[in-house]
């Protein structure tokens, strides 16, 4: 009795290994929950990325994503959380709109802001500032931010004194570093962060960015902490889920982030998915280790209004997260005849769907034009890593009308255009035939203008298309689409870096080849011709500006009156007659842009494997699949053999018994 005794006990120690193990793995249980009368259940409903996608998720997809679903669902969580006896606090980590047909509805006369007014029937504690906020300039964040009535916007790395009109929304407390939420007697601190990057990715004028972001937060932590407040939730839109693991490794006393900016969907095995989705990034939530050795959760959502997330912590009296419960992670957007459909927000679906719906339906009603060839506008693999049909429309737009247009505005005829890849957003396939003046704004949302820059020496042109490669390996949006040269380089070449002070501290080694259409040489051999000529180039004037860490040089820029969006329709209907020809557009390209090795399309292909889904390549660089700890694998073969010694006794012991009687 006493060996079966021992035994068993082998095997009950097994499993409890065995559990250990899973809960470390999965890092869903911090520490055993205290069942103190002082324990808070604190419900994190949050989302990021909506991108003025107020509709529905894609036009291929009606019944998936909007912002009048997720409104619904968002108070039916809300609702059930606070029934249940928790505090709910609802979040918006960046990237609240992005310019686009969407957004144009809410830009004519008279027009309500109709995000700020979806997010007002939502209902926010917290609405953090991405970069998208800026695209269109500090002027129109403040109008929405005006519009925006029921929340902070936060921040705590920019500085916004230097912009009169958005200083004063700071000096109102509509703008702050961060806001503290009071829930059942317990203060709440978000703290908001945004991406360092966002100089070069968009138009923040004279808003400062500091990139110290880290000693910023920290201070801020340290701040509410000292003024009481026990419970400490950091929203960022740093671009990537990397981002927000390394900053939290100089961090203390933060008990969850909620990131924007990667597209990342996160999820478990028993997480409900939209058809189509591909694999997760990682489970929901990701695990981070403080600079105090204490673990926080990470959590996002894949954005355009497609899903919630939601993150149940319980809290001690002392501010400690104690436990992650099981029943976190996202809560699909879905309608039609699925079991968790939801039915729109009656009063969302009557103020912002509806008429943003009857507008898009005139857009997509007006033609454009017709394409006799299927015209690649994904992401990654795409516009992001190599030339594509669509991206040498779109550069061939800019040049068609450079030309055009240069007398009427005295500069000379660019010979050569060059569109960032980040500036083509509608990351699908266009098909074979009519294509609308909705397709445009899809394509092209921005409303940047197209901008003639003279004087750019050879040497500049080859700094312009190192920068181009320099980060194609993670699928930037910098990558270049081009008219007017052709260009060969070598993905093995050193990339070319360039600093804060918009100097190049690393020289690229990777462009090897740059020659015009008339057969002029700028760059061979990987150096620039000694006699090769200062040439007139059009561009858009977010890239004129420096964006995507273009440096164009000293020339004079000169913008041209149109829009990129109204660059492609005028070249489609007007300088193709309406027609797209294969003949001129085959797929694949035309040799534009040459890597020199077969290394791009194993790397677009692992690329695709990684991901799962092409929206997640969206301003995802540089980022890792979480690993198991290697305690978890040490605890799970403690288990194994644990159990394997029980049996094996237990077996032993029975054979022992038999041979007795």
């Amino acid at each position: 009795m006493k060996i079966r005794r021992i035994a068993w006990a082998l095997i009950a120690l097994g499993l409890a290994a065995a559990l250990l193990g899973s809960v470390t793995a999965g890092a869903q249980e911090v520490e055993t929950t205290s069942e103190s009368s002082g324990d808070l259940q604190l419900v994190i409903l949050h989302h990021n990325d909506g991108e003025s996608q107020l509709v529905q998720a894609s036009s291929s997809a009606p019944d998936y994503g909007g912002v009048a679903r997720f409104a619904s669902l968002v108070h039916q969580l809300r609702s059930q959380a606070t029934d249940d006896g928790a505090a709910v606090i609802t979040i918006s980590s960046g990237d609240n709109f992005l310019s686009g047909p969407e957004l144009s509805v809410s830009l004519g006369d008279d027009s309500p802001f109709y995000d700020a007014l979806a997010l007002n029937l939502i209902g926010y504690d917290a609405l953090t500032i991405g970069n998208h906020e800026f695209d269109l300039g500090p002027d129109l964040l403040a109008r929405f931010i005006t519009e925006t009535t029921t929340a902070p916007f936060i921040s705590a790395n920019l500085d916004f004194s230097g912009e009169p009109v958005l200083a004063a929304l700071v000096e109102q407390g509509r703008i702050a570093p961060s806001t503290v939420v009071e829930k059942q007697g317990r203060s709440i601190g978000i703290i908001g962060a945004t991406t360092p990057e966002l100089t070069y990715i968009s138009s923040p004028r004279n808003v400062a960015v500091m990139s110290n972001v880290a000693e910023i937060v920290q201070a801020e932590i340290d701040r509410l902490t000292g003024d009481g407040v026990d419970i400490i939730v950091l929203s960022t839109h740093l671009q990537a889920l990397s981002a927000e693991s390394d900053l939290a490794a100089e961090l203390t006393g933060v008990d969850a982030i909620v990131a924007g900016g990667s597209g990342a969907l996160l999820a478990d095995e028993s997480t409900v998915l939209l058809p189509g989705d591909g694999d997760p990034y990682g489970p929901y939530p990701l695990t981070a280790t403080l600079a105090d050795g204490a673990s926080v959760p990470i959590v996002t959502t894949p954005g355009d209004y497609t899903y919630v997330g939601q993150l149940i912590l319980t809290v001690d009296a002392d501010g400690n997260v104690t436990a992650i419960d099981d029943t976190s992670g996202l809560r699909r957007v879905i309608g039609g005849e699925e079991a968790d459909a939801v039915e729109p927000h009656p009063d969302v679906q009557a103020q912002v769907t509806e008429p943003v719906a009857a507008a898009l339906a005139e857009l997509a009603a007006t033609p454009v034009g017709t394409t006799e060839v299927p015209l690649d506008g994904r992401r990654s693999p795409g516009i992001r890593t190599h030339e594509t049909n669509q991206g040498n429309l779109l550069a061939d737009a800019l040049l068609w009308n450079g030309q055009r247009l240069a007398a009427d505005f005295g500069v000379p005829e660019p010979a050569v255009a060059l569109q960032n890849g980040g500036g083509i957003r509608n990351d699908s396939v266009i098909p074979v035939g009519p294509i609308s003046l909705l397709e445009t704004f899809n394509i092209s949302p921005f409303g940047n203008l197209v901008t003639v820059i003279e004087d750019v020496s050879p040497a500049q042109v080859k700094v312009l298309l190192e920068n181009a490669v320099s980060r194609v390996e993670s699928s930037s949006g910098r990558f270049a689409q081009v008219a007017g040269l052709s260009f060969v380089y070598d993905p093995a070449g050193t990339p070319q870096e360039i600093g804060e002070d918009d100097t190049v501290t690393t020289e690229g080694s990777r462009v090897q080849s740059i020659t015009l259409d008339d057969g002029t040489a700028i760059v061979s051999d990987g150096a620039v011709v000694a006699d090769a000529p200062s040439i007139a180039l059009v561009t858009l004037n977010f890239l004129a500006n420096g964006g995507d860490q273009y440096l164009f040089g000293d020339g004079t820029r000169t913008h041209l009156g149109l829009t990129d969006q109204q660059s492609l329709a005028a070249y489609i209907s007007e300088g193709l007659n309406g027609t797209i020809p294969a003949a001129d557009y085959p797929e694949g390209g035309q040799g534009r842009i040459t890597a020199m090795t077969a290394e791009m399309d194993d790397m677009d292909d692992g690329m695709a494997d990684m991901t799962g889904t092409d929206e997640m390549a969206d301003d995802m660089e540089g980022e890792e699949l979480p690993a198991t700890g290697a305690e978890s694998r040490l605890l799970f073969i403690l288990a194994a053999t644990l159990i394997l010694a029980g049996l094996l006794l237990a077996t032993a012991t029975r054979n022992r018994k038999r041979l007795t009687i």
